[in-house]
């Protein structure tokens, strides 16, 4: 009943004042419990009672959501910190509004099981996915030149099942339950966030130019996504339900066990290194390492300043 005593309110302050500010969120791919707290923020009000008409558009496979965010279709978006920091500089300036998960989900799955780091993958066949998402790898591959051939894939579990490849990248929330749930067991399971390569990824991004007519509007989208995830925690049923909602409007092949491992998984690399709450912040420690990182690996010619990334000079 308060929440639709809150939808009330905001819709008769709409009707007095006559505006609310439209922004279009696109998450990084198709609807899944890794964006359960925006789908949240949207379906509880909160981005209403904070005066946005939020529409949220999914990326397709040759349109995502960096091109939608590039070319003005979509205002604010998620996607990884080394996505985030890459383009920046390059196609487009991006302001770093919430940074939700803090830790790597990357791991490598292998058919051996005598395999504990990178280079025991020397010269072997190794599948990663088209659309990026495999720099830290290709960073360690060049590093300690172990000369991989990487194959692309757009789903792992195949290819890997065939023989085709010798091991697999994969994300902890999403294919690594793939192939549990196809009877795979890896011969060994490497945690790049174990190996030195723990860094933060999905984070709430809006087009710098965007971000200066509008950082009102930017703050209080923050706020209102970081109540979306909040609750989230509190109440997982209830947001695998939502998840749902928009897993069968789009018609993803998914289903609700799926969607509560991938929730669970989400929600714990929210946390920070000793599991506690969440602080929805970039780190600027983990930030200067990557900067780092990537410079040094040639992955962006300049260093990329945390103040503007993070909207300091407003």
């Amino acid at each position: 009943m308060k929440k639709y005593l809150c939808l009330l309110s905001f819709a008769l302050v709409s009707l007095l004042t006559g505006y609310a500010q439209k922004i279009t969120f696109s998450p990084q791919w198709t609807p899944q419990s890794q964006f359960a707290g925006y789908y949240a923020a949207l379906e509880n009000g909160y981005y209403a009672e904070a005066g946005l008409d939020v529409t949220i558009v999914h990326p397709t496979n040759s349109y995502n959501s960096m091109n939608m965010l590039t070319d003005g279709t979509a205002d604010i978006i998620t996607c990884e910190l080394i996505q985030a920091m890459m383009t920046t500089g390059k196609d487009v300036n991006l302001v770093n509004l919430l940074q939700t998960t803090q830790h790597s989900t990357l791991v490598l799955i292998s058919h051996s099981g005598d395999v504990r780091q990178m280079s025991d993958l020397a010269g072997r066949r190794v599948g990663t996915w088209k659309g990026g998402f495999s720099e830290v790898p290709y960073m360690i591959d060049t590093e300690e030149k172990l000369n991989i051939e990487w194959i692309q894939f757009i789903t792992p579990l195949n290819i890997y099942i065939s023989g085709a490849i010798d091991a697999a990248l994969a994300k902890s929330y999403n294919e690594l339950l793939l192939f549990y749930m196809a009877g795979v067991t890896p011969g060994s399971l490497l945690q790049f966030s174990q190996l030195g390569y723990d860094y933060p990824e999905d984070g709430l991004y809006a087009n710098e130019k965007f971000f200066k007519r509008n950082p009102e509007a930017c703050r209080k989208f923050a706020e209102a996504s970081r109540r979306g995830w909040e609750w989230v925690r509190e109440h997982r049923a209830e947001a695998l339900d939502i998840v749902m909602k928009y897993v069968k409007a789009e018609n993803v092949p998914t289903n609700v066990y799926i969607q509560k491992w991938m929730l669970e998984a989400i929600l714990e690399v929210q946390e920070d290194v000793k599991g506690e709450a969440p602080t929805y912040t970039l780190g600027v420690e983990d930030f200067d390492l990557l900067n780092e990182t990537l410079l040094k690996h040639g992955f962006i010619s300049k260093p990329v300043v945390y103040k503007r990334f993070t909207g300091g000079d407003q």
